[in-house]
This record gives structure tokens, C-alpha cells and sequence, in this order.
């Protein structure tokens, strides 16, 4: 089926609330990208949720408070925007308890009686908020107010399918735009093949949980099996206690030569051109709420091989046949081995276009826009 052209639904209003860059992370990224999607198509009202001075929130219990009042604060303003009764997609709810309430005092009170809701669940732990004992109520509670749930995958989609009714639930990815055109998918396959150096792309949070140690750990083992590898790690600490003691291990390890640390990075330009530079884009996580990361389907879309955990929620987004490496956590011996094999040329090719052809058909724009479009007409039926 062929989608509409844009500009068929225009003068359909659709609300898309949510937290929109600044900061950049995903799923800031994930609302912009939900919003510049649908744009051509309807007229989008967007209100932004986001925390300006996020990053520098307390932790416990003075950060949650002060969260909360951020929340309160926006209340007028949100049931003001909402107040014409137009559908309304929902990309921030929250998977956390404290989040689940800030949520109910903030979001739902601004909702006219019938107006349509769709909750876009960007979280793989969303299931915790039926099992806690403090929110299973509510939380059913609230699946029961909503018109659709929307999860990232279908390995998403069996974790909660205890709790959303099927007629509810659906399945609908993250897209990325491609950072990469067909010319500069030529000259990245020509680079690969000139050179004797595989570049290895980490572009994540600089957290362990993330898999940036593991990773560290299975280059020094590849370049102690004589792998010439240049690995280049992007993303914002925690603090910089964290930042500290990565560059130690690095020393440590005597990799000082071949890893270069970029820290945060907001300039797009460079994240594509980082994507487009790698051979390899490695992200062994083991974040237990590890949902669809974004940087995974941007490394698809510029033809770039993939390292990550053998997880079922990562496995959904991209396996062995659509050329991934699948290792096990916590496993920087399976890593190096799997840039080993990622050294060999036709290997490396067979992945590179696999890759690439599993971006257009699941995650490119055109793919994931009719699966929205087919949503917003069915709410109006």
C-alpha cells in the first residue's frame, strides 16, 4: 500500500507532547522525530515537557520533588493547548513509579472527558508499573483511560500483553532519517576496503550498564591479537568522577593510541559523520530498560555493521540475518572475537548491506510513517 501523499489529513489537529531536545537523548530525539514525521500530514501542536536543567537535578528524593513541581508548573499551560479536544500522542509517559504519579497529577487532569490518547512506551520496564504494589492499580487504571498503547517492538509488546488488551496494543518503531545518501555508502565501502584499520563506534550514555567498559575491554583483547582498531567513544557522563576513571582504564590498558573520547555531542552533523566514518558500531548493553536505542538505528542506516547484547530487546530491533553480531553480556572475549570476524572484507560486506536493507524496510521514514498515519485515521472511526 502506497502512502498518501502529505498534506492528505492537514487540517487534523494532533497534539504530540513529550520532552523535545534540548538535551539531546533519545528519547527527546525520538518526540522530535515523532513530530517532523507527521508534519506534512496534520497540523501538529507541539508542547514540550522537557526539564531545562535536567542533567544538574539532585538524585532521591529532592530531585524527584523538584521534578514534580516543574510538572505542576506546566499544568495551565498543557490543558490550555489540549483544551480542543484533538487527539493527543503521549511520547513521555513514564515507566518509573515516581514518574507514574507525576504523570496522573499532571497529564491527565488536562485531558477533555473523550479525547483521544496514545501512549507512545519508549521503555523496556514498562511492565513494572502493573507488578508494583503501589501502582499496579492505577496503572491499570490508566491502560483503561487510553485509546492505544504504542511499543517499540514486538518483544515489548509480549512483556505487557498480560495487561494492555490487544485491541489496544500496537507495534510501531522508532524511525531514523538516513545519515548517510547512496554516494556516501560507495566511498564508506571503498574506505573499508583501502584500509587496514577497523573504526569502532560507541555513541551511547558513558555509563557501565551501557556496555562501554565491556567494549573497552574487548578491543585491548583484539589488539593484543595483533587487530589494528581505532575506537571512538561518544556520549555525556554522569559526572566527572565517571569520565575520570574511563581515561584511567584506557592508561591501563595501554589503548592511549588508538581510543579517542569525544564526550557529549548536540551537533547532529558530527553524530552522522561519526556513523559514516565507523566499520563498526558496537553497544553491548545491559540496561534492564533498555527499549530501541536510537544510535543502533542510525549505525543501520549508514550501512555500518552491529555489535550488541544477545537480549531479546535488542535482538528485535536487529539480529544475525540482518548482519549483527550477537554477544553475550558482560562478554569483551565475544566482542573481540566478533571484530575479528568484522576484519574479514566479505564479511564485512555481507553485514554492511544486510544492514542497510533491514533500515529501509523496518525503520526508514516512508516505513514508519503509514504505520502512524493508519493509527491517527482508525482513533477517527
Amino acid at each position: 500500500m502506497q502512502p498518501p501523499p502529505p498534506n492528505s489529513y492537514r487540517s487534523k489537529t494532533i497534539h504530540v507532547i513529550g520532552r523535545y531536545p534540548p538535551p539531546i537523548d533519545g528519547q527527546s530525539l525520538a518526540t522530535q522525530s515523532l513530530a517532523d514525521l507527521l508534519q506534512p500530514d496534520y497540523d501538529i501542536r507541539r508542547f514540550n515537557m522537557t526539564l531545562a536543567d535536567r542533567a544538574l537535578m539532585p538524585s532521591g528524593r529532592l530531585g524527584t520533588l523538584r521534578t514534580m513541581s516543574h510538572y505542576l508548573g506546566l499544568k495551565p499551560k498543557l490543558q490550555d493547548q489540549l483544551s480542543d479536544g484533538n487527539p493527543v500522542l503521549w511520547v513521555n509517559i513514564s515507566s518509573q513509579p515516581s514518574g507514574h504519579w507525576r504523570d496522573l497529577l499532571t497529564v491527565m487532569p488536562c485531558l477533555r472527558p473523550a479525547q483521544p490518547l496514545v501512549a507512545v512506551v519508549h521503555w523496556g520496564n514498562f511492565s513494572q508499573l502493573f507488578t508494583n504494589g503501589i501502582t499496579g492499580i492505577t496503572a491499570k487504571r490508566l491502560i483503561h483511560r487510553l485509546n492505544r498503547v504504542v511499543v517499540l517492538s514486538h518483544e515489548l509488546a509480549r512483556q505487557v500483553a498480560r495487561w494492555v488488551p490487544a485491541d489496544k496494543l500496537l507495534v510501531i518503531p522508532n524511525y531514523v532519517r538516513p545519515l548517510a545518501t547512496e554516494d556516501e555508502l560507495r566511498i564508506k565501502r571503498q574506505n573499508h576496503s583501502s584500509s587496514k584499520i577497523l573504526r569502532v563506534l560507541f555513541l551511547s550514555h558513558m555509563i557501565k550498564e551501557k556496555g562501554c567498559y565491556d567494549l573497552l575491554h574487548g578491543v585491548s583483547i583484539a589488539v593484543k591479537q595483533g587487530l589494528s582498531v581505532e575506537a571512538h567513544f561518544a556520549g555525556r557522563w554522569n559526572d566527572n568522577r565517571d569520565e575520570g576513571r574511563f581515561h584511567r582504564a584506557i592508561i591501563q590498558l595501554g589503548l592511549t593510541k588508538c581510543i579517542t573520547v569525544h564526550g557529549p555531542i548536540s551537533d547532529r552533523a558530527l553524530v552522522a559523520k561519526l556513523h559514516r566514518k565507523a566499520d563498526v558500531f558496537a553497544l553491548p548493553s545491559v540496561l534492564h530498560y533498555e527499549a530501541q536505542p536510537l544510535a543502533i538505528m542510525e549505525a543501520l542506516s549508514t550501512a555500518t555493521p552491529v555489535i550488541i547484547t544477545k537480549r531479546p530487546v535488542l535482538e528485535a530491533l536487529v539480529g544475525t540475518e540482518q548482519g549483527a553480531f550477537l554477544v553475550p553480556p558482560h562478554n569483551p572475549d565475544a566482542i573481540a572475537k566478533a571484530l575479528q570476524s568484522l576484519s574479514d572484507e566479505k564479511t564485512w560486506l555481507n553485514c554492511s548491506v544486510a544492514v542497510r536493507r533491514h533500515y529501509e524496510t523496518a525503520y526508514s521514514p516512508e516505513a514508519v510513517r503509514q504505520l502512524w498515519i493508519n493509527l491517527i485515521e482508525d482513533l477517527s472511526t
